[in-house]
């Protein structure tokens, strides 16, 4: 039953108390605070990665400030495991209300030096597996009556990297990640009409600028030219990413379907 607005105003609609969240890419730089807000608004939230030791270090976090979290091992380059995944989560909790997926892969590589074959790896990762990923939990969402599937996008399924961003011997934002990217977003307005009639909302979040890795963080003339693209002046933080996960994962977005929320502090806009 959806939850409506009463007396204590919006709070109750961001409620996710007693949900079922697996959380693919959960324990990752823009997964672990979307995890962690998940659970603080009452969600069980069920990490999935192929890292254990960092799935398992997230869910510690979560349950030393009282939060409700397990893990499950996932290897989106392999259907099968994908599929065993949302059925482990099925069989321990009974269902699914929301799936989130935030795994992604790229190759790292320019496109003159990249092989057909790194080029189906990076596609086989981020976006088959987001297909799978978004199937398997869609058949139990289906069954059950509905539920709530959330891809992460990337500005650069959008737009084109700049490449006077990514000064040499930075490589430019490989192809094979925002081809994988730009199809998630069609992939979520053909699921989107094919089951909302059965209940099933099927979103994106398209995040922009978050630089993550050690050497980004640390480089203060990369951030520059980063910040430089954005009409907020600034790239952004791993934190901003999740009040758009929870929005889309509750009843708050109860009418919401086929669309995407682009977090990028205005990077696309001009």
């Amino acid at each position: 039953m959806l939850k409506t607005l009463d007396s204590d105003g919006l709070g109750q609609l961001f409620d996710l108390t007693g949900r079922v969240v697996l959380m693919a890419g959960g324990a990752g730089y823009l997964g672990t605070p979307t995890s962690e807000a998940l659970a603080r608004h009452g969600a069980r939230v069920i990490i999935a990665d192929k890292r254990p030791d960092a799935a398992n270090a997230t869910v510690e976090l979560l349950r030393s400030r009282r939060l409700q979290a397990e893990t499950v091992f996932v290897d989106f380059g392999e259907e099968s495991s994908i599929h065993d995944a949302v059925e482990q989560v099925r069989t321990r909790h009974g269902r699914l209300d929301v799936a989130i997926n935030a795994a992604a892969y790229s190759t790292c590589k320019s496109m003159e030096q990249m092989t057909a074959s790194e080029w189906e790896a990076g596609l086989r990762v981020s976006l088959t597996g987001a297909f799978v990923f978004a199937r398997e939990a869609g058949r139990v969402m289906v069954e059950q009556g509905g539920g709530s599937i959330i891809q992460f996008g990337s500005m650069y399924g959008m737009v084109s990297p700049d490449p006077r961003v990514y000064e040499p011997p930075m490589f430019v934002n490989p192809v094979d990640y925002g081809a994988a990217k730009a199809g998630i977003l069609q992939l979520v307005r053909y699921q989107a009409v094919m089951w909302g009639p059965k209940k099933v909302r099927v979103n994106a979040i398209v995040p922009g600028p978050f630089p993550n890795s050690a050497k980004e963080m640390n480089d203060s003339a990369f951030q520059g030219r980063l910040a430089h693209k954005v009409p907020m002046g600034r790239v952004g933080k791993s934190s901003e990413i999740a009040g758009a996960a929870v929005f889309l994962a509750s009843d708050a977005s109860s009418y919401v379907t086929g669309t995407q929320i682009v977090i990028d502090g205005g990077w696309t806009a001009w």
